[in-house]
């Protein structure tokens, strides 16, 4: 309800919430979203678990994404470089208030409230900051963004709401693929058997929220948006909008980081026995 009273610049709905007809009440609505969506997020991984609260955020986050309506017809009505930057900013509020209900979210002593231990997933302040001054947490986050936005590139081929969202969900499992096979490629031989956390890869992928947008304002600059919206060229990484590319950091990248670490784990057990 409160997203479909955001309007665009057109008076259609197609629009994000800073993009719209009025920056002042399209902000209101996503602090409102937010709010409602982290505090249930943050309620369900404090009494579930972790993972559960990143699932049902990141459905919420998928339906909102859905219903914004075409970047495409944003481009169309205001092609202008103030587009690119406000979807940055929307982009860098909606990763700040993410993060801030994952640290919420966790609880440090077990993995949830039921004694579920699950290091993985863990983002209390101490085990984050642990884990992106690391070689591997850094070079595992940068992957997961560069991986999220080539995916997108690649396979973003139209502005419609569901391709917007299905790209944000395969470039969230290339970037848990790619983050959990640099952080595991690049850890020395004392940790190998530790299990990767996928804090840096979330953060990494949110962060391509941001900086999609930003490449958008170099290749193919404000100028060049409308044109390639009449050809129907628009480039992968700008059908995304802010909002989807979160959602696939939540419901994409524990996928593919799973994927590594149950192979990771099979070679590890292997090893022994073939000795």
């Amino acid at each position: 309800m409160i997203t479909g009273r955001v309007i665009g610049a057109d008076g259609s709905h197609h629009t994000t919430f800073l993009t719209g007809s009025s920056i002042g009440s399209g902000a209101l609505a996503l602090v409102m979203v937010l709010g409602l969506s982290l505090t249930m997020g943050v309620v369900i991984g404090r009494v579930v678990d972790r993972r559960e609260g990143l699932l049902n955020t990141a459905f919420v986050f998928g339906w909102v994404a859905w219903t914004l309506g075409r970047l495409g017809e944003i481009y169309r009505v205001t092609p202008e470089s103030g587009t690119l930057i406000k979807m940055g900013i929307e982009g860098l509020m909606i990763s700040v208030g993410m993060l801030i209900a994952l640290v919420l979210m966790t609880n440090p002593p077990k993995g949830s409230n039921s004694g579920q231990h699950d290091e993985i997933s863990r983002f209390d302040i101490g085990y984050l900051k642990n884990s992106l001054v690391k070689r591997e947490g850094i070079c595992s986050l940068i992957a997961a963004m560069i991986g999220g936005l080539i995916f997108a590139l690649l396979f973003g081929q139209t502005d419609l709401p569901g391709q917007s969202v299905g790209v944000g969900v395969g470039a969230g499992i290339v970037a848990g693929t790619l983050g959990a096979l640099v952080a595991n490629t690049m850890r020395d031989a004392k940790s190998k058997d530790a299990p990767t956390p996928f804090a840096p890869i979330i953060i990494g992928m949110m962060l391509a929220s941001v900086f999609a947008p930003m490449i958008g304002l170099l290749k193919p600059g404000a100028d060049g948006l409308l044109g390639l919206v009449v050809r129907g060229d628009l480039p992968g990484y700008l059908i995304v909008s802010p909002i989807a590319w979160v959602m696939g950091a939540l419901l994409g990248v524990p996928i593919g980081h799973s994927w590594v670490e149950h192979s990771v784990h099979q070679a590890n057990a292997s090893q022994p026995a073939t000795t």
